[in-house]
């Protein structure tokens, strides 16, 4: 039994220089992939001159944007910016006293 070189080919009956020889005398006709092209023969993607009828990635419609504002908290305006509240970090307000309650 022969010991095989480390290194092996892709075939099982080819020894890798024999693989080698072979790819350099046929290499391949063209390296890259060809180009796009549709049906029709066009290469290339063409501008886009109508965009209606096209999909969006979100719902636009009248009803889902309705249905958008009453499940809102904020439909017609922006959401207040977040603040530090007093209770935060286990600082309880004080009761409310008497006088709060009068005014």
């Amino acid at each position: 039994m022969t010991k095989q070189p480390s290194s092996s080919g892709i075939s099982n009956r080819e020894s890798p220089q024999e693989e080698e020889a072979e790819r350099a005398a046929h290499p391949p006709v063209e390296a890259g992939s060809p180009p796009p092209e549709d049906a029709a023969g066009r290469v290339g993607d063409q501008p886009i001159e109508d965009y209606d009828g096209l999909q969006t990635a979100h719902k636009a419609g009248s009803r889902s944007i309705a249905q958008k504002e009453a499940e809102s908290r904020y439909p017609d305006r922006t959401m207040p910016a977040s603040r530090k509240v007093a209770g935060a970090f286990g600082k309880e307000p004080s009761p409310p006293t008497d006088e709060d309650n009068a005014g």
